[in-house]
């Protein structure tokens, strides 16, 4: 345990310019399209935000692409999103490796055809050994696609190393789980081996922007650079930590900037 609150005060203490690369939000967008409401329409806040992080948005419309193409919801959404400069990825559910993987490509293929986005997001991803052939042929299938770039695998947990070497992913989300677990967690060691584009953490239920400051910076000090912090939290009614954004996502933004900036003065450009 001493070890540990050690390790995690090092961390919290590390100051953000250390970054490599330039820090990028990784955000589960799974709030509705409300473009004809909008006090609750959140989309519009994530585009501007663009314009000062880079910023990839996942999309969700029914655990999946919905069977077909976007609504008009949908439609404009992401127009809304392509606009402010948002890379934008699609949710398919994988059932840790369980799904029928013509189920898993034929929903790839729907948001190829339809969606016009950059890459597809892969939830509930197995992160053991036994599932690497199943995550290697969706992710050759998703490569067949020209317009898809990128390939997010969320196993949200530790994840052996063969995901990225194979590879069955470009980018490993290797913690989705609660503010307290996060000063605890305790990369594995490959990770230094790799640049930081390769990793992300999801971390909810952060009580404030203070320890939100905190978590990304121990995030960048852990060699990770897709990053997403909320206040949000499954313990909420909905029981949805990602349909809303943080009440402090603007001071979220504004210190991944200052991040960047950092780095980028520090490495001369």
């Amino acid at each position: 345990m001493g070890a540990l609150l050690t390790t995690s005060l090092a961390c919290s203490a590390i100051k953000p310019e250390i970054a490599t690369a330039q820090v990028k939000i990784l955000i589960p967008l799974y709030s509705y399209p409300t473009w004809y409401n909008p006090p609750t329409y959140t989309w519009p806040q994530v585009a501007a935000a663009a314009r000062q992080v880079p910023i990839t948005a996942i999309i969700n419309p029914n655990n999946g692409p919905d069977n077909g193409p976007p609504n008009r919801d949908y439609a404009r959404g992401i127009q809304d999103l392509k606009q402010g400069g948002v890379t934008i990825l699609g949710y398919v559910a994988t059932n840790y490796g369980k799904r029928d993987i013509n189920q898993v490509k034929a929903d790839i293929d729907i948001y190829a055809k339809h969606f016009q986005l950059d890459g597809i997001f892969l939830d509930e991803a197995a992160s053991g050994s036994d599932k690497l052939d199943y995550y290697q042929n969706i992710y050759k299938h998703i490569k067949t696609q020209p317009k898809l770039q990128m390939v997010v695998l969320n196993q949200g947990t530790q994840t052996d190393q063969e995901y990225l070497t194979r590879p069955a992913g470009d980018t490993l989300v290797i913690f989705e789980n609660y503010s307290t677990a996060w000063n605890q967690y305790q990369p594995q060691p490959y990770l230094k081996n790799y640049q930081p584009q390769h990793f992300s953490c999801l971390i909810h239920t952060v009580p404030d922007a203070a320890t939100m400051k905190q978590h990304i910076n121990q995030a960048v000090a852990r060699n990770i650079q897709y990053i997403y912090v909320t206040d949000d939290s499954p313990d909420h009614p909905d029981k949805d930590p990602w349909n809303s954004l943080p009440s402090y996502w603007q001071e979220e933004v504004n210190h991944i900037h200052s991040i960047n900036q950092k780095a980028q003065k520090s490495s001369g450009k």
